[in-house]
């Protein structure tokens, strides 16, 4: 993957948290959030352990951004930004 495309990623990573942060909060709560703000409102862990074995927490941004890669992986002629959160499930 080249870099620009992984900026794009990275990008959009962050605008489907926030819609999914917003989603979670009334509506009042939910305009405190921001692109730039989000990470003070996400776990400070990435990881769980269960059983010994490492896992990455569902709606962290680097699982976006895998989840992300997966759709474009299928068909990589869609456009990033056309991705949305139901797609990941």
């Amino acid at each position: 993957m080249n870099g620009k495309k992984a900026k794009q990623i990275r990008k959009h990573s962050g605008v489907l948290i926030v819609g999914w942060l917003r989603s979670l909060l009334s509506e009042e709560e939910g305009q405190r959030i921001s692109i730039d703000n989000y990470k003070n409102f996400m776990p400070k862990e990435n990881y769980y352990m269960t059983q010994g074995t490492r896992y990455l927490n569902a709606y962290h941004p680097q699982w976006i951004r895998n989840r992300i890669q997966r759709v474009l992986k299928q068909n990589p002629k869609r456009v990033i930004e056309e991705i949305t959160l139901e797609e990941m499930r």
